[in-house]
């Protein structure tokens, strides 16, 4: 095992020291072209996934809305794991689906 390791270590060490061509492509900064259609690509990824969220919540906005709430507990988590709100802070339970449905059907009927 050993061996492997220092194998590996020395082997990089001789190709980091190689002089390579100019056109090879190490060390040098991508061309701009590949920067565009990453750019393209991840653009179309975000698109594709905002679209899919949106039919979801259009579809089903009870789902949405207990998702987006506990997206809001999993922040309010990390921002107290983090320290932001102090060593006092106290953790809010979701609210009960009850409170839900009453926001997504409206003002009550009168």
């Amino acid at each position: 095992m050993w061996f492997l390791i220092r194998a590996a270590f020395w082997l990089s060490i001789v190709f980091a020291l190689l002089p390579w061509p100019d056109n090879s492509g190490f060390g040098s900064s991508p061309p701009a072209a590949i920067w565009s259609r990453t750019r393209d690509a991840i653009g179309a990824a975000l698109g594709k996934a905002r679209a899919a969220g949106e039919k979801v919540c259009t579809d089903s906005p009870l789902a949405c809305l207990k998702a987006a709430a506990h997206l809001d507990q999993f922040a309010a988590d990390k921002r107290a794991d983090d320290g932001a709100h102090g060593a006092g802070a106290a953790r809010q339970p979701p609210p009960p689906a009850g409170q839900l449905k009453a926001a997504l059907s409206g003002p009550p009927p009168r």
